[in-house]
């Protein structure tokens, strides 16, 4: 299966998710991450 998007954010910490949230203005984003929601630098932050 081939997936297209616009814009493609590697990561859903805080940056990732700002990005995607200011590039969804512009196009499609798909976001990548882990498999856990707390399996992130941000969280240990």
């Amino acid at each position: 299966m081939r997936e297209t998007t616009d814009f493609l954010v590697l990561g859903s910490g805080i940056a990732g998710l700002t990005l995607a949230l200011r590039a969804a203005e512009s196009g499609d984003v798909m976001i990548v991450t882990k498999r856990a929601r707390d399996d992130a630098n941000t969280t240990w932050a």
